[in-house]
């Protein structure tokens, strides 16, 4: 026989059961988003940041989402709702975080270009980078937290439950030719950043096949690297902000077309 003061709580139990279930539902969603997200999802940010940043935004998350939500019962369809969940938040934030990917990209072209993409610092992403792309990197990341992108991704993460509603996966032909979309767009804007470094590069090459014409017993590697370097650098001071400034647009842009995107 149940204890008469727990068995009155009962119906809170049950009542409950459902709002934990949508709570680890939203803070899945929030935690595939998180990981990818410029800035909060870095290596260098602590863990106990994000989860303090998540646990926030689910709390505040939770009373918008759970209007038409009927928590399932079975342990496998609870599964298969987080699985969703996790999916949805992957698929926002690496619409995101190929802006990152791009700049990324663009600082490893310069890199090669200025003959120093042997050079490896210290990343602030998971994979190795030149010093450049480093650099790039972490200004633009200081950017866009600064102008409240951060903000704006939470408005989206708010709207997508109109497309993406809570537990439903979503369609894989969509979803794929989506990512395949994005990924090409974000190799164009690699190449598009980088540009001014690609026509000095090829400039370089042309000028030291012909000097290597033109005069073969002089070693024109060891004239040509240190002034394409030092013009590459220059280059870069006068370029590094119009690059991030176009990079912070395009990132504006992106996340408005996901905004747009939803009803």
């Amino acid at each position: 026989m149940d204890f008469f003061p727990l068995a009155a709580l009962t119906p809170l139990r049950e009542l409950g059961d459902g709002y934990v279930v949508l709570a680890a539902a939203i803070f899945t969603r929030l935690s595939a988003l998180l990981f990818f997200l410029p800035g909060i999802g870095e290596r260098m940010m602590p863990v106990r940041v994000r989860l303090i940043v998540a646990l926030s935004l689910m709390l505040v998350l939770l009373p918008a989402v759970s209007g038409d939500f009927t928590a399932p019962q079975r342990p496998s369809l609870i599964a298969a709702t987080f699985a969703a969940e996790a999916i949805c938040g992957a698929l926002i934030g690496f619409g995101i975080r190929l802006t990152v990917f791009a700049i990324q990209t663009a600082g490893a072209i310069i890199s090669q270009s200025l003959s120093l993409a042997q050079l490896f610092g210290s990343a602030i992403s998971f994979d190795q980078e030149t010093p450049i792309s480093t650099l790039l990197m972490f200004s633009a990341i200081v950017m866009a937290v600064s102008a409240g992108i951060h903000f704006e991704t939470v408005n989206v993460l708010i709207m997508s439950y109109e497309i993406m509603p809570l537990g439903n996966f979503p369609g894989a032909s969509a979803t794929g030719e989506w990512a395949a979309g994005r990924t090409a767009f974000a190799f164009s804007a690699a190449m598009s950043l980088a540009f001014p470094f690609i026509v000095l590069g090829f400039i370089y090459n042309l000028a030291i096949g012909a000097a290597n014409r033109a005069m073969p017993q002089l070693m024109v590697a060891f004239v040509g690297i240190p002034a394409v370097t030092m013009a590459g650098f220059v280059l870069l001071a006068v370029c590094a902000p119009v690059i991030i400034t176009v990079w912070l647009d395009m990132t504006r842009d992106i996340v408005g077309d996901l905004l747009a995107a939803t009803p």
